[in-house]
This record gives C-alpha cells, sequence and structure tokens, in this order.
C-alpha cells in the first residue's frame, strides 16, 4: 500500500507491515486498500453478539476468517480480533452465534500465534515451485524506497 494511503493513526504494528508492503502471508493477506474490507467490518458489527466494531486489515483466502483491530470509543486499538461472520442475510442479525475465533494482544501476536502456524500448515502440503502468488503481485520485484 502506497504511505499515502497508510493512515498515521492506525496502530504502529498495522503501519509497519503495510509500508514495506508485507501484506501477503499465503493464505493470510492484509489490506492493500484502506477501505477494502469495509463491508465486513460492518457484517461483524451487526453480527458480533457485543455489537463491536473492528478495522478489518486481514483475510484468510480459503475461507470466511478475517482478523480485525478492535474499534473503542472511534479509536483503532492494537487487540485483533479473528472472526468469521455468518453473512447472514437477515436484518437484525439474529447474533445467535459467537463469530469470534480467537484475540491477540496485537498484530505481532497474531502473526506468530495464528497467521505462521497456517502458513507452515500450507507449506507442507504445495512445494514452492508450485505456488502461485496472488493477483497483482509480483514476487521479487524492486519496491521504490
Amino acid at each position: 500500500m502506497h504511505r499515502s494511503k497508510i493512515n498515521p493513526t492506525w496502530p504502529n504494528a498495522l503501519r509497519w507491515f503495510l509500508v514495506q508492503e508485507l501484506t501477503s502471508f499465503t493464505p493470510w493477506h492484509f489490506i492493500t486498500e484502506p477501505d477494502e474490507l469495509t463491508g465486513v467490518a460492518q457484517t461483524f458489527h451487526r453480527e458480533d453478539v457485543y455489537d463491536g466494531h473492528v478495522f478489518v486489515f486481514a483475510r484468510r483466502q480459503d475461507c470466511d476468517d478475517f482478523a480485525g483491530l478492535e474499534v473503542v470509543e472511534g479509536q483503532i486499538t492494537d487487540r485483533v480480533i479473528q472472526f468469521h461472520p455468518t453473512f447472514s442475510p437477515s436484518l437484525p442479525s439474529p447474533k445467535k452465534w459467537h463469530i469470534t475465533i480467537q484475540t491477540f494482544e496485537d498484530i505481532f501476536e497474531f502473526i506468530s500465534s495464528c497467521v505462521i502456524p497456517d502458513m507452515k500448515d500450507w507449506a507442507v502440503v504445495e512445494d514452492a515451485i508450485d505456488f502461485e502468488p496472488p493477483p497483482n503481485k509480483s514476487l521479487g520485484r524492486t519496491r521504490e524506497i
């Protein structure tokens, strides 16, 4: 994500990854545009049993798992919430299922406790030579400094 799109009020841990273009950790992928997962954040609020709010920054490519930074009193915090929404079409949502899978102190804990193990699981079954990078990504590209 270009530096001009990275909000300086986002937690430094998120900005740390985005400014270095560290956004693809198959099967997890971080946002490449600030508002690309806004609809998922709205779904979280509609379905969360606690009526919580999140800024969604990551999605898992093989299922409807997402990760968001908890929003408290309008401020994006460091706390990461991994969740699996139902995308139920009913309004209001029945909120019968707790969509939160787990929480993490910050993005670094999320990466080390969730993303890295998931990457390892994928690497066990998919040879790197057969790996296809996500669309619009180029392995080995140089980045402007």
